[in-house]
């Protein structure tokens, strides 16, 4: 017997792997921030046969990109806490409103604006994090420090892991998992 989990991320694989090229683009679309071609590659690798199969392509395309495509890719994300964050996708407005990053009240809203210009200006994307690692503010806040400290070959390789584990938590929250890990300790390509 099949239990109820297993059946939900067998029938949505199933639906995106019978689906035709426009709504297939359209499931995966979500998976991957602002990035319509990667999401139109990883729906042309069908079918897949596990929600980590699906998690596998998507690390394969982000790890397959130029240094251009990933500072490109990087652009297209919003900054922490940003001024209008009812532009960001509904996925990213529920990420950062979890730890109150969405709020013009976030007593945290000028520090983070200060960083976000010192990470800007130093690297030329904005800061990207998996969220989903983060159980408050004060860990987003301290990773972002650190983070400033590295050199912008490591960065660049950063920004494309944490976007990784982000689609983790996304294929997982979507499709369910295979996998019994949390998305951060699922591996990440280098």
């Amino acid at each position: 017997m099949i239990g109820t989990r297993s059946a939900n991320w067998m029938n949505r694989l199933k639906e995106l792997n019978c689906a035709d090229e426009e709504h297939a683009i359209t499931l995966v679309a979500p998976l991957i921030e602002r990035a319509p071609e990667i999401a139109k590659r990883v729906a042309h690798r069908r079918p897949f046969h596990r929600p980590d199969d699906l998690l596998q392509v998507i690390r394969s395309e982000l790890q397959g990109l130029g240094e251009t495509e990933r500072i490109d890719l990087f652009r297209a994300h919003p900054e922490l806490a940003p001024e209008n964050p009812l532009a960001m996708t509904s996925e990213s407005q529920s990420e950062q409103g979890r730890l109150n990053l969405t709020s013009e009240e976030s007593e945290y809203r000028t520090r983070l604006s200060d960083l976000n210009a010192r990470y800007r200006e130093k690297f030329g994307f904005p800061f990207i994090t998996a969220l989903v690692r983060h159980r408050d503010i004060s860990s987003v806040l301290s990773e972002f420090e650190v983070r400033l400290a590295n050199d912008r070959k490591s960065e660049i390789q950063q920004a494309i892991e944490q976007i990784a584990m982000v689609s983790s938590s996304r294929v997982q929250a979507s499709f369910g998992s295979s996998d019994s890990r949390a998305p951060q300790d699922l591996p990440v390509n280098t």
